[in-house]
């Protein structure tokens, strides 16, 4: 006999969207689409035939999440039953006072775990689920500091933590754990939350399932819940399922041989005309790097460049990264006897006497901005 759960985890409701340049109507449709996730979960779970959802953290963020979203996530988990569905708070999701997992009263089939400490609950006999809470934003415990599982039957363990042996360069730490110790204190599965890439090791039992839609531009590709398939030998297959709605790309775009501003404008539209493709194009956010070495008579103007390949390829959004390098030979500039050899030569007098990175590329910046105005190009935004 297999029992069937569905995993998800770090939906992160709520979220402002700020960082990947998502503001007014943009952010609020990324935030529905977020709610329109946790819909298509509960619609593929009760489609799938399983049993429960469980929830590995992060569902939503506390510091912008209210009543309206109380009053959404109660509503929602109402409708799925008779599925029963657990929820392990995580860092932004904390179990602290004011958590909306303390303040909502929840439907009969919402159970949400409370302690610091694994604690289990009975699936069906001879399979149980064991779980616990991060009770502040926080928690540096290991979630599987803990004593074993019982011999007998399966045991799953549901949390969200820092697995240290993959953590993703620049990734905070809560709920720091190693891989290894799922088995070794009896589980055969680590249901987790955390890590917004997908990740389901076999050998060890971990499961990350990542986010059910992208949040930002580093998370590229199919997304969605995982089906978790629970034989009662303690077999665990897992299937990843590919259900999101929005996308990001990020496209590489080199005009070095754009002889003018229409020409960078043109060749930027044609590679995000081609990213836009993969999915549905208003539902997909452009990262765009710009790459090459480029004349100082061509100004390269941000703004302009991200609202007409925006407009051209119906992106729901572009955002360029300048990568490019000055295409002039600046040693042949600092011979020449003008008003721009004199500014090249000041230039490389500042980054020699520069003492650190930032300083340099503030020197850069300004050669490249001089450069185009003494070469008569509109100095470009960026």
């Amino acid at each position: 006999m297999t029992y069937r759960l569905l995993h998800l985890a770090d939906l992160h409701l709520d979220r402002a969207f700020a960082a990947t340049g998502c503001q007014a109507d943009l952010a609020r449709r990324r935030r529905t689409g977020l709610r329109d996730a946790l819909r298509l979960a509960g619609e593929t779970a009760l489609s799938e035939r399983c049993s429960a959802v469980t929830i590995g953290g992060d569902l939503y963020e506390h510091e912008r999440s209210g009543v309206d979203t109380a009053r959404f996530l109660a509503d929602t988990f109402r409708a799925w039953r008779p599925l029963r569905v657990f929820i392990a708070p995580g860092n932004h999701d904390a179990l602290m006072p004011g958590s909306l997992y303390r303040r909502v009263e929840w439907p009969d089939n919402v159970h949400v775990f409370e302690e610091t400490a694994l604690s289990p609950v009975e699936l069906e006999d001879g399979i149980a689920l064991w779980g616990l809470a991060h009770r502040e934003p926080s928690w540096l415990g290991n979630p599987l500091d803990c004593a074993p599982a019982p011999s007998e039957g399966v045991h799953l363990a549901l949390f969200h933590g820092s697995e240290l042996g993959s953590r993703p360069d620049g990734k905070s730490i809560h709920g720091p754990f190693r891989a290894e110790q799922l088995h070794e204190r009896g589980y055969r599965a680590g249901l987790c939350g955390h890590y917004h890439r997908r990740r389901v090791d076999d050998a060890t039992g971990l499961i990350y399932p990542g986010t059910p839609e992208p949040l930002t531009f580093d998370e590229p590709g199919a997304r969605g819940p995982v089906l978790v398939d629970v034989g009662g030998d303690g077999s665990i297959h897992v299937t990843p399922l590919a259900v999101n709605r929005w996308n990001v790309v990020t496209a590489a775009c080199d005009i070095s041989d754009c002889a003018s501003t229409t020409d960078v404008i043109d060749t930027a539209t044609q590679t995000c005309i081609a990213a836009a493709s993969i999915g549905d194009p208003e539902r997909t956010l452009v990262r765009l790097d710009v790459t090459g070495a480029l004349e100082p008579t061509v100004a390269l103007d941000t703004m302009t460049v991200e609202a007409e390949a925006r407009d051209r390829s119906g992106a729901a959004l572009v955002k360029m990264r300048d990568l490019t390098t000055q295409a002039a030979d600046l040693a042949a500039l600092a011979d020449e006897r003008s008003a721009r050899g004199a500014f090249v030569r000041a230039a490389a007098t500042a980054l020699q006497s520069a003492t650190d990175d930032s300083e340099r590329a503030l020197v850069d910046e300004a050669l490249r901005y001089g450069l185009e105005a003494l070469a008569g190009a509109e100095v470009g935004l960026r």
